[in-house]
């Protein structure tokens, strides 16, 4: 505020008390430099027992001095402007009459006197200005026309005012100013013969002129730490902002990840109801044959022994129908079990979701808090800031002596922790503009457990094929289990036992070449299975007639060479598309007829297909040379890398992967293997259905060559076989 500033642009609530929201009576001067009415200040001194209180404007504590509410200094600066204040308010009656202080008479009044603290008529304010009686009184006289044009400055109405009494005697002017006692207006007489002789007693012009250098001083480092006051509030409305932004990204983000994650499992679900309906299907296919081919035998019978063949063909016919009805509740059993498993992941999607969303309000609601705390401490601070200026220039514009010498040191004491606050920045702050969303697939992805310790443990074929290696086993929907794996040099096995591991066929393959076949299937529909040998040989091989088509590989593609080999299979059921995994990048792509489709070449890295799975619209390869699985897509020619699954440095092994399987919710199972200390060593891996997340390393017996899941006794199992034809059978608990 300049020194010619007007009392006009003065703003109203600089004269406002804070607590009673009236103009300043008698008003008080706080530490912080606030001011409260002495009635108010009173009434809060009574409230308060433990010899402090806070501000009501800023909160900053205030000691009560042993005096109490006379201990606070009067703000006589105030107090002068207020009762310029009361006088224009006043002044605004045109042809004012009242008491004139002069001649006691009721006349009209032409001017104030603020000596007499009273209105002059035009006589009497004549007489104060012309007569030698009166000179004091001289330059304390405003005409209420210079009151009524409102240009009155700060300076101006500093020079109207009485100069400060005599604390000690009143009828006195004070003269000097006692610095031992808060430069307290004192008269001569006081300063040399009363209490204040012993004191530190200066010139009220020398002390103004000390306290204006410090002040001056002070209001520069004010100033320096300005834009630091100014910029917080815009910077709490950046966070704010950036909170917001934050809560909007992380609920898109949540909501585009349930909706992807529900849209996955409706498919699986779609997926599930659709081979049902292939494998009824195949069921009904079957039994048609199978009653043409009694039918045909009971023709070839008929002359002989037709009674015999009719009784004979209603019991089979009867047995068989009785046999696929069987087929049929499993095969619904089977489905509802794992449409119910599929069910419970959208149950847990939907709670976890909405547990995240949750989350997400949560820390808005709390940041959102701690931000509006921040936000008003920056307005208490800009508020204390802007009045401590406007405090400091109202008594700098005064240009007065005494006001400055009595308001300045205080001022400077309150400015001391007005600086140490406005340097002050909130570390906090920053940090509050985030939220941590949390991540919908990687806190879905320990809802199944596997059990510690395998439920069972059974010899395959219960010893009868003893001798024989197990190189791969494989579930199908019909309730059996595949197993394939070498006999010796020139044969090969494809073994179907119950889910006991009870043996229900065996057949020998003899193959044309002589040395290591890798024998792989997986199943093509509920009776058939893909099979194939690293030889070239694959096959479509029937659980129910035993049959097995054969072909060799040079005879479907036709740049395929000798120097290839088939890895593994993999069968995407509901497109009716089988997939040849070989010693190098290629994967073949045939019908459900073994006729070529295309070929899909693998991603940079990737050396062999040594077992593969269909994984939602992806394919899972594990290649053991490169000692890596991997995430691809299997659409077009050039597969494009999804993911690489993490490995685990467990036991200090370099571990390859040799087997995986999926199962219903899309977790991933993969068995790694690794020379330790001169043996083979054995884990299994649980992934989440993304296959970012390792979930869990589990160490299995040694030689485990296949994993794969089967849903039995009303739940989903984890199977696992070794090379020597032990299986496994653990538990896969839902956790919802």
């Amino acid at each position: 505020m300049a020194s010619a500033a007007a009392l006009k642009d003065v703003e109203d609530r600089y004269f406002e008390c804070s607590v009673c929201l009236e103009n300043f009576k008698e008003p008080k001067l706080l530490p912080c430099l606030h001011r409260i009415c002495k009635g108010c200040l009173e009434k809060i001194i009574e409230k308060h027992k433990n010899g402090e209180f806070k501000c009501p404007l800023c909160n900053e504590l205030c000691d009560i001095p042993p005096e109490g509410v006379d201990g606070f200094r009067t703000d006589f600066h105030m107090k002068s402007m207020l009762e310029y204040i009361q006088l224009q308010q006043t002044a605004k009656t045109e042809d004012l009459t009242a008491k004139c202080t002069g001649c006691l008479k009721e006349s009209k009044i032409t001017s104030y006197c603020f000596k007499c603290k009273g209105f002059l008529c035009e006589q009497c304010s004549t007489i104060h200005l012309t007569l030698n009686l009166m000179k004091e009184h001289k330059g304390s006289i405003l005409s209420l026309t210079e009151i009524r044009e409102q240009k009155l400055t700060i300076e101006r109405l500093a020079s109207l005012t009485e100069t400060p009494r005599c604390q000690s005697h009143v009828d006195k002017p004070a003269e000097v100013c006692c610095g031992t006692c808060q430069n307290l207006p004192v008269c001569m007489v006081c300063a040399q013969f009363g209490k204040h002789k012993a004191h530190d007693i200066q010139d009220v012009g020398v002390v103004a002129e000390k306290e204006r250098s410090s002040i001056g001083e002070t209001m520069v480092t004010l100033e320096q730490c300005s834009d630091n006051v100014n910029q917080l509030p815009v910077r709490v409305e950046k966070v704010k902002k950036r909170l917001s932004e934050g809560i909007s990204a992380a609920k898109k983000k949540l909501e585009s990840q349930h909706t992807k994650l529900s849209e996955k499992i409706q498919r699986r679900l779609n997926d599930n109801d659709e081979m049902l309906k292939r494998n009824k299907k195949e069921i009904d296919d079957v039994e048609k044959q199978e009653v043409a081919e009694l039918e045909e035998e009971r023709k070839k019978e008929i002359e002989a022994a037709v009674k015999k063949i009719n009784d004979t063909f209603d019991k089979l016919v009867r047995e068989r129908r009785a046999k696929n009805q069987y087929l049929e509740n499993v095969l619904e059993t089977l489905h509802g079990e794992r449409g119910g498993t599929i069910n419970k992941g959208t149950t847990l999607v939907d709670r976890v979701y909405k547990g995240l969303d949750s989350s997400v309000d949560e820390q808005g609601n709390t940041h959102g808090e701690e931000l509006e705390k921040i936000s008003n401490e920056a307005a208490n601070r800009k508020m204390r800031h802007d009045n401590f200026r406007a405090t400091t220039s109202s008594i700098l514009a005064s240009k007065d002596n005494w006001t400055e010498a009595q308001c300045l040191p205080d001022i400077s004491k309150a400015s001391d922790s007005l600086i140490r606050e406005s340097k002050k920045d909130f570390l906090e702050l920053e940090p509050l503009g985030k939220v941590e969303a949390g991540d919908l697939i990687t806190t879905v992805g320990g809802i199944v457990r596997i059990t510690g310790q395998p439920e069972s443990v059974v010899d395959i074929g219960g010893g009868k094929a003893e001798g024989w290696n197990v190189l791969q086993m494989r579930p199908t929907d019909s309730g059996s289990i595949v197993i394939t794996g070498d006999v010796d040099n020139e044969h090969t096995h494809i073994t179907v036992i119950n889910r006991e591991g009870k043996l229900i066929s065996t057949d020998q393959i003899n193959q044309k070449k002589r040395g290591e076949f890798f024998p792989t299937c997986f199943p093509l529909s509920l009776f058939k299975l893909v099979t194939t040998c690293g030889d070239g040989q694959i096959g479509i091989y029937n659980t129910q007639t035993r049959s097995h088509i054969r072909k060799h590989m040079s005879d479907i593609v036709g740049d395929w060479d000798d120097q290839k080999q088939v890895l593994s299979v993999a069968t995407d059921q509901i497109n009716k598309n089988v997939y040849i995994g070989t010693n190098c990048r290629d994967v073949f792509v045939l019908d459900d007829m073994l006729v070529y489709r295309h070929t899909l070449q693998l991603p940079q890295g990737i050396e062999t297909s040594t077992d593969m799975v269909i994984h939602d619209d992806n394919l899972l390869v594990c290649d053991f040379l490169s000692k890596n699985a991997y995430i691809v897509t299997r659409e077009g020619p050039e597969a494009k890398l999804v993911c690489v699954l993490p490995k685990t440095d467990h036991m200090g092994g370099d571990w390859s992967p040799v087997s995986v399987c999926t199962d219903c919710n899309g977790f991933i199972y993969i068995i790694w293997a690794s020379l330790i200390s001169g043996q083979f060593r054995h884990i299994l891996n649980q992934y989440s259905p993304d296959g970012l997340h390792l979930l869990i390393t589990k160490d299995v017996k040694g030689g485990v060559t296949g994993v794969d899941t089967l849903f039995t006794g009303g739940s989903e199992k984890l199977l696992l076989v070794t090379i020597k034809g032990k299986l496994y059978t653990y538990g896969l608990v839902m956790e919802t």
